[in-house]
């Protein structure tokens, strides 16, 4: 390597660019031009003799390496945020911040407003603040200490404690006019033959999953993070899609919620790893939520 110096700027840059799939709306949101962020990506795949961009893709995806690079930026800044909270509160004589994970849309639409709303009326001194992560980074974000606790899809780890056990499932989405919309359940087979849009958040596993068993793969022409992006381009008629219900709006649109065949049923819950050191915070909001179950 030339230089193992990562510049704080390209990497955000890079982790724009997974999100968003392109440079120019990555420089958009940095307040910088495409050419600088293009050199700067350019300049750091020479300085580190490898790769970052799959550029012959569309949208502009991440190679490996590139991934490696976003996340570090990402738990970079987490990190620097985390640390001016705690100072924050030591300047507003508050009694601690929560760094709470999440999953995205199902628990930021459903759980969340409810949950923080009832343990700020109980604990006003405390802050919670919410982290939004994929599933799988977010089981890395309580191994590293990144979020004190997190709810999340359930797994079988056996370092984690859980708390406020609920259930969700997959639902399909089709645009009023498709031709699956007056079915009322949908199969693998029936949705791998028309174009789709595949979800980045949390479900994006649990929905691949339910397609390899049965032997088939989606024609993913779409890798969209937000499920208003996903919504849109559904009503557009470009794609079909599967989110999970809960993560859908409660105002209707212009799209059919579909059952799935066989169906695919999710478990979630608040968490948080056994055995680790816990501040007074993160201990009320986990004997709070122990208390309160998701309903």
């Amino acid at each position: 390597m030339a230089s193992a110096d990562i510049p704080l700027s390209v990497a955000r840059a890079l982790a724009l660019v997974r999100s968003l799939g392109s440079v120019s709306e990555a420089a958009r949101i940095l307040g910088v031009s495409q050419p600088a962020v293009s050199k700067g990506i350019a300049q750091l795949e020479h300085n580190l003799g490898t790769q970052l961009l799959r550029r012959g893709n569309r949208p502009l995806g991440l190679t490996e390496e590139g991934g490696a690079v976003a996340d570090y930026a990402h738990r970079a800044d987490l990190l620097h945020d985390q640390l001016l909270a705690r100072l924050e509160d030591a300047r507003s004589n508050r009694t601690g911040t929560v760094r709470l994970g999440s999953f995205g849309s199902s628990a930021s639409f459903q759980i969340l407003p409810r949950t923080l709303s009832d343990f700020a009326r109980a604990s006003p001194g405390i802050r919670v603040e919410i982290l939004e992560f994929p599933d799988e980074e977010l089981e890395e974000a309580l191994e590293d200490g990144i979020v004190d606790l997190a709810i999340m899809s359930l797994t079988d780890a056996d370092t984690l404690e859980i708390a406020s056990v609920a259930s969700d499932r997959l639902v399909g989405l089709v645009s009023d006019g498709h031709p699956l919309a007056g079915r009322e359940r949908v199969t693998p087979e029936e949705m791998a033959g028309y174009p789709f849009i595949l979800t980045k958040g949390g479900s994006g596993p649990l929905v691949e999953r339910w397609f390899a068993a049965a032997g088939v793969s989606p024609k993913v022409t779409h890798t969209i993070l937000q499920v208003n992006s996903i919504l849109a381009l559904v009503e557009a008629g470009l794609g079909i899609s599967i989110i999970a219900e809960m993560a859908l709006p409660k105002s209707e649109g212009r799209y059919r919620v579909l059952n799935l065949s066989p169906e695919a049923p999710r478990s979630f819950g608040f968490v948080r790893r056994q055995g680790t050191a816990r501040s007074y915070a993160a201990e009320q909001f986990w004997r709070f939520c122990c208390r309160h179950p998701i309903d």
